[in-house]
C-alpha cells in the first residue's frame, strides 16, 4: 500500500509541476501582450469557420479510431469497441505527457477485446507511424505547392533545407518500415507468446511480426494509408480554418498550421496540451515567421486550444466514463 501512495504522491506532484512549467511558459510568451487584443478575440471571430474546424477535427478523431481497428489483424473484435476504446485514450493523451493515453489504449485492447499484447502494441505502433509517415508527405506536399511564396517568406536556402530534411525523415522512416517487415518475414519462425504472460522479448517480437503481418498485407495497408491521408488532411484544414475564423491573414494557412502542429507535437513530450503552453509556443515561434504579431499568435492559441480539446472532450469523455458498460455489453474475440 505505501508503493501505491508514493506513485500516486509522485504522481500529483509531476501533474502540478507540470501545470507550474505551463503557466510560466504562457507567462513568459505573453507577458508584455496588448490586453485590448484579448478583449478582440471574440468580435472578429467568425463561428461559421469555427464551427467547421470543429467538425472536421472531430471527423479525423473516429478516422484514428477507425484506423486502429483496421490495424488489428484479423478476427478483429467490434469496431464500435474499438473506437471507443480508442476515443478513451484519446482523453488521457491530453492530460498526460508523451501520448500515455496509447499505453492506455493497450491496455484496454487486451483486457475489453481478448487481444494480445503483441497484437495490441502492434496496432497502436502501425496507426502512430502511418500518421507520422502521411503527416511528412503532406508537409512535404504543402512545401512544395507554396514554393513560391515560401522561397520569399524564409528565402530559398532555408525553403530548400526545408523540404529536404522533411523528405529525408518521412522516407527513413518508411525505409525501416519496410526493412522491418521484410526481415521479420524472412526469419519469422517460433511459438507464440504464451496465455500465462509473455517474456517481455516474447512480447516485443510478437508486436513485431504482429505489425510486419499488417504493413505487409496490401489491401490492408492500401486501407489503412488512404485512412491516415485523409486523417492528416482533416487535421491540417482544421487548425488552418482557425486563420479566417479569427480574421487573420496568413499567405499559406496550410504550411503556417502545420509547422504549430510540429512543434506542439514536440513540446507535448513534456507539455500537456490540455494547459495550452506547447501549442502557445509554437504558434509564437512559428506565426512569427508569416509576419503575425504575438498577440495574433495568442488568438490563434486560444482557437488552437478549442479545435483540439472540445472534439476531443466531446467524443472521448462518453467512451471514457462507459468503458466497463461498453466493455460487458460487447464480446471481444481474440485477435491474432
Amino acid at each position: 500500500m505505501s508503493d501505491r501512495a508514493d506513485a500516486r504522491t509522485r504522481s500529483r506532484r509531476w501533474r502540478v509541476a507540470q501545470v507550474v512549467a505551463s503557466l510560466v511558459v504562457l507567462a513568459l510568451l505573453f507577458h508584455d501582450i496588448d490586453q485590448q487584443a484579448i478583449l478582440s478575440i471574440w468580435p472578429r471571430l467568425d463561428l461559421r469557420w469555427l464551427a467547421a474546424a470543429l467538425a472536421l477535427k472531430g471527423c479525423t478523431l473516429l478516422l484514428h479510431e477507425l484506423r486502429l481497428w483496421v490495424s488489428l489483424n484479423p478476427p478483429r473484435p467490434p469496431v464500435r469497441l474499438v473506437v471507443g476504446i480508442g476515443l478513451a485514450s484519446g482523453v488521457l493523451n491530453l492530460v498526460l505527457p508523451g501520448r500515455a493515453g496509447d499505453l492506455a489504449a493497450i491496455g484496454m485492447l487486451v483486457r475489453e477485446c481478448r487481444v494480445r499484447p503483441g497484437a495490441a502494441t502492434a496496432a497502436v505502433g502501425v496507426v502512430a507511424f502511418l500518421e507520422a509517415a502521411m503527416f511528412g508527405l503532406t508537409l512535404v506536399v504543402v512545401l512544395l505547392l507554396g514554393a513560391d511564396r515560401w522561397r520569399a517568406v524564409v528565402g530559398p536556402e532555408q525553403w530548400l533545407q526545408a523540404v529536404s530534411g522533411v523528405s529525408a525523415v518521412t522516407l527513413f522512416g518508411v525505409f525501416v518500415a519496410l526493412g522491418v517487415v521484410l526481415l521479420t518475414r524472412r526469419f519469422r519462425g517460433g511459438p507464440p507468446e504464451e496465455a500465462s504472460g509473455p517474456s517481455p522479448v516474447q512480447l516485443v517480437r510478437d508486436a513485431v511480426l504482429q505489425a510486419s503481418d499488417n504493413l505487409a498485407a496490401p489491401a490492408i495497408l492500401a486501407l489503412n494509408t488512404v485512412l491516415a491521408l485523409l486523417q492528416v488532411g482533416g487535421i491540417v484544414g482544421a487548425f488552418a480554418m482557425l486563420f479566417p475564423a479569427l480574421g487573420l491573414d496568413v499567405a499559406l494557412p496550410a504550411l503556417a498550421a502545420s509547422g504549430v502542429l510540429a512543434i506542439s507535437a514536440l513540446a507535448s513530450v513534456l507539455l500537456p496540451p490540455s494547459y495550452g503552453a506547447g501549442p502557445a509556443a509554437a504558434a509564437v515561434l512559428v506565426l512569427g515567421a508569416f509576419g503575425l504579431t504575438a498577440d495574433d499568435a495568442f488568438a490563434y492559441s486560444v482557437g488552437w486550444w478549442l479545435v483540439s480539446q472540445v472534439p476531443a472532450v466531446t467524443l472521448g469523455l462518453p467512451a471514457f466514463y462507459g468503458r466497463g458498460e461498453l466493455a460487458s455489453g460487447s464480446e471481444g474475440s481474440p485477435s491474432s
